[in-house]
């Protein structure tokens, strides 16, 4: 079997979206920029006072904006929410997460869909650059 990525484990080099068919549902930041959006989010988690259940999730939103990687970035997203959720309860690392995505997979893409859609109060913003 030959690589599926050809640069796997590191930054991407170039521009991705999500795309349904030929719409775009979302463009992530360019790729000159993943390095440090990347750096301020693991920043932000050391040092934000937030409950752990409140910094998986916006961890994981971010993490999915910023779309760091060719491929693979909604598995590895998922993965760093479980083991942030496990610091907080062990049995959050037994938690098949991926078997339930992939049960409720349009679900969880209607979602992530529906919280860039909606409008978010003045007083919520997205994680300090």
């Amino acid at each position: 079997m030959t690589a599926l990525e050809e640069t796997p484990g590191h930054f991407r080099r170039s521009g991705v979206g999500v795309t349904d068919g030929k719409r775009v549902i979302h463009m992530a930041p360019p790729a000159v920029r993943v390095p440090s959006l990347i750096n301020n989010l693991f920043g932000w988690l050391k040092k934000a006072p937030d409950h752990l259940l409140v910094k998986s999730c916006v961890f994981h939103y971010e993490f999915e904006f910023i779309h760091p990687f060719a491929d693979g970035n909604g598995r590895t997203g998922r993965l760093w929410q479980s083991l942030i959720l496990g610091t907080w309860n062990p049995v959050f690392q037994f938690l098949p997460v991926e078997n339930m995505v992939h049960a409720s997979q349009q679900a969880y893409y209607d979602a992530i869909n529906a919280s860039v859609t909606t409008q978010v109060p003045a007083r919520c913003g997205r994680v300090p650059e």
